[in-house]
């Protein structure tokens, strides 16, 4: 994967809801993405959220 400087990823893959981290928090599902800038700002969110990052991971310019 591509590093990109001054963006912190977070990720939490709970695999399934059958997995004991998803039975442990009771999480059935995930809601959206969002990504936020440096400052703060929520910078895109749901689909756009994946559309910016796929542009990003494969190079293309924001």
């Amino acid at each position: 994967m591509r590093r990109l400087p001054g963006i912190t990823w977070l990720k939490v893959d709970i695999g399934d809801a059958d997995s004991s981290l998803a039975k442990e928090y009771k999480i059935t599902q995930v809601p959206y993405l969002q990504i936020y800038g440096p400052e703060g700002q929520l910078l895109a969110d749901g689909d756009e959220a994946l559309r910016w990052i796929d542009d990003r991971l494969v190079g293309k310019p924001p």
